[in-house]
């Protein structure tokens, strides 16, 4: 096949939020560069994402770009191309709608999160997109409650209890694979959630489950989880 017109698979990695709630650790850069063991969250993301198909790397950035752009001449060890994309304040479809508009319009692309770490084989979920006949994919995991379950009887009586058990809904993670199919489609929207939406209710949207580890770092709780575990996720 012709080099030139080859299909490619895009990634747009999202990281232009302000992360306010880990203030003041991101008074002056964004949420994903915050580090772990010397290295920000970002970087942990980008040598995984390495190991896949992924051919470039299109980081939407919005909040303390500047930042991103300096981490980038810094930090070139990455093998594929990095194309940064300020988009400023606004919705992650338009961060996406941006970086889409340099992409070729046969190309499929899949969208993650600049704070979400996980040990998913992206990969699979490549392979998994091609199973089924809808134009989209979404990686979704098991939620744990936080808290210990108690139910009881018509009388009040507590007659169970489970300690923050593994719940039967599954939550949205962040790693999402779209069709070229969808480039025209998503460009409609001014929303993320109403484009998902639409997927859903069109059913074109098919759900990843994984079943291994998950970390999103929006709190200070969070990041310290996320430090404490990080070395479980290059196992």
């Amino acid at each position: 096949m012709d080099m030139i017109n080859k299909k490619k698979l895009r990634a747009i990695i999202l990281c232009g939020g302000e992360g306010s709630r880990l203030r003041p650790l991101t008074n002056k850069i964004p949420k994903p560069l915050v580090k772990i063991n010397s290295k920000p969250i970002l970087g942990y993301l980008l040598e995984h994402l390495e190991q896949s198909s992924i051919d470039e790397y299109y980081i939407a950035t919005g909040y303390r770009s500047k930042k991103i752009e300096e981490y980038f001449k810094i930090n070139k060890k990455l093998k594929k191309k990095v194309t940064i994309i300020n988009s400023g304040n606004v919705d992650i479809v338009m961060r996406i709608k941006e970086c889409i508009k340099h992409f070729n319009r046969k190309d499929d692309f899949m969208v993650f999160y600049g704070d979400t770490l996980s040990n998913i084989r992206v990969n699979n979920i490549v392979r998994f997109h091609k199973t089924h006949k809808g134009l989209a994919s979404i990686a979704i995991w098991r939620l744990r409650s936080t808290f210990g379950l108690m139910n009881s009887d018509t009388k009040n009586k507590i007659v169970s209890y489970k300690e923050k058990p593994i719940l039967d809904s599954w939550i949205n993670i962040g790693y999402f694979y779209f069709s070229s199919n969808l480039i025209d489609v998503i460009k409609k929207y001014r929303k993320f959630e109403r484009f998902l939406s639409y997927l859903i209710k069109s059913n074109l949207m098919y759900g990843y489950k994984h079943k291994g580890l998950h970390y999103t770092v929006n709190t200070e709780e969070e990041l310290n989880k996320l430090t404490r575990n990080i070395h479980r996720l290059a196992k």
